[in-house]
């Protein structure tokens, strides 16, 4: 059975946090490889601060920058004209790929709201998730919403080599990458200097060359 994870995100711009994410994942569940997918951002949200075409060229070039074969940037979601929910996301791929064990990554942040996306339940019928924890933190049951806690209680898993087609919930401890899209965002309008300690060489060229944030060689 082939192993798939997802990560999705705005990629506004993409970063050594969203890689890092995703080579762990990699390499933690055992994966044949993981997409990287910009989502269509929807109407009522803030807009991205560049075009789907450079944050999709952004994320191709840092993903051949770590010369890992089993990582892809897709265009997805982009190639849809409406946005679709991380429900509705999955749901496209298991039509596509009905034997494939599909893994949404997402961080702890997202999990602790997890429950109020719309069709959650849907997400861990269709797919498993992969829940990236800070290090030595310990994520009591007790302490979550009962939403949560009963998904927790029904889906966790703790062997990582163990991987169904859709219905199990890892927690991968991962090392803490201090830094947002919005804080590099700003950091690149103050003049980029210290960016390349958080993005490839690869991706803040480009950023410079195409006078993304307000920068320019």
């Amino acid at each position: 059975m082939i192993k798939k994870g997802i990560l999705g995100g705005s990629f506004d711009p993409v970063h050594a946090g969203h890689i890092g994410m995703a080579l762990t994942a990699l390499q933690e569940l055992e994966l044949d490889e993981v997409i990287l997918q910009p989502n269509r951002i929807p109407y009522y949200k803030k807009q991205a601060e560049v075009s789907d075409a450079d944050r999709l060229e952004m994320l191709r070039i840092a993903v051949a920058e770590t010369g890992r074969k089993e990582l892809l940037a897709s265009d997805f979601e982009l190639r849809e004209k409406e946005y679709l929910s991380t429900s509705e996301v999955l749901l496209r791929l298991r039509k596509n790929e009905p034997e494939t064990a599909l893994v949404f990554i997402m961080g702890m942040d997202s999990w602790l709201y997890f429950h109020k996306w719309r069709n959650y339940k849907t997400v861990l019928e269709t797919a498993n998730i992969a829940v990236f924890n800070r290090p030595g933190h310990v994520l009591k049951q007790e302490d979550l919403p009962e939403e949560l806690a009963e998904l927790h209680s029904r889906h966790l898993i703790t062997d990582h080599s163990v991987i169904n087609r859709s219905g199990g919930l890892y927690f991968i401890e991962s090392r803490p990458f201090d830094i947002s899209s919005t804080t590099l965002r700003n950091l690149l309008r103050e003049g980029g200097s210290g960016a390349e300690e958080y993005m490839s060489a690869g991706v803040l060229k480009y950023i410079m060359e195409h006078g993304l944030y307000g920068n320019r060689l």
